[in-house]
């Protein structure tokens, strides 16, 4: 698949702020516990999200805006300094702040009147979770017509083991690590 960078849109699911963790036994998610996650694997997704996610979704968005690709930054709806995009993206006027209820966004906000009004129909996606938010995201955008490249090491999910799981059940059309990326033209 060749992206055509004038189809393109950059598109940030829940990269928002938080401060690193460190997960034990008192302070793991009673869901996560359920699920079977363990300590190393959570510990192991965070460490991902600091150093290597977080990291490489600012390179893209700023790669996206030099080349002037409207940028759109999804995000839990609330009032709480989390509920906004990431500051390390640099947000500028023209981007697209939008806060979502549900985690698909199109039926939650309105991600697909900004993208509609856009006239794009590539997503270049970054953010998490791969089986939650961002999954269910893309698979709607897929469904609706729309086109998702996945920046895979801009991604993230709870787990290190289900965050390439998640990557795999929605079936981009295309994904890239953050390298490929930067050399499109």
């Amino acid at each position: 698949m060749r992206i055509d960078l004038s189809d393109a849109v950059f598109v940030s699911i829940d990269i928002q702020p938080r401060e690193p963790r460190s997960w034990n036994e008192d302070n793991i998610l009673p869901e996560w516990k359920e699920e079977g996650f363990s300590l190393d694997e959570l510990n192991a997704a965070e460490r991902h999200f600091q150093e290597v996610m977080l990291p490489n979704a600012v390179k893209v968005a700023a790669w996206a805006q030099e080349r002037g690709l409207p940028r759109v930054f999804v995000h839990w709806a609330g009032d709480e300094d989390s509920h906004r995009p990431h500051g390390d993206f640099d947000l500028r006027p023209e981007d697209h702040v939008v806060p979502k209820t549900e985690m698909n966004a199109f039926p939650s906000s309105d991600f697909s009147g900004i993208l509609e009004a856009l006239g794009r129909k590539t997503l270049l996606m970054t953010g998490g979770n791969t089986q939650g938010c961002l999954g269910r995201t893309a698979k709607n955008a897929l469904e609706l017509g729309y086109r998702c490249v996945l920046v895979r090491d801009a991604s993230f999910d709870c787990s290190i083991l289900r965050w390439p799981k998640g990557i795999s059940a929605v079936g981009y059309d295309l994904v890239l690590e953050t390298e490929d990326v930067l050399e499109l033209k």
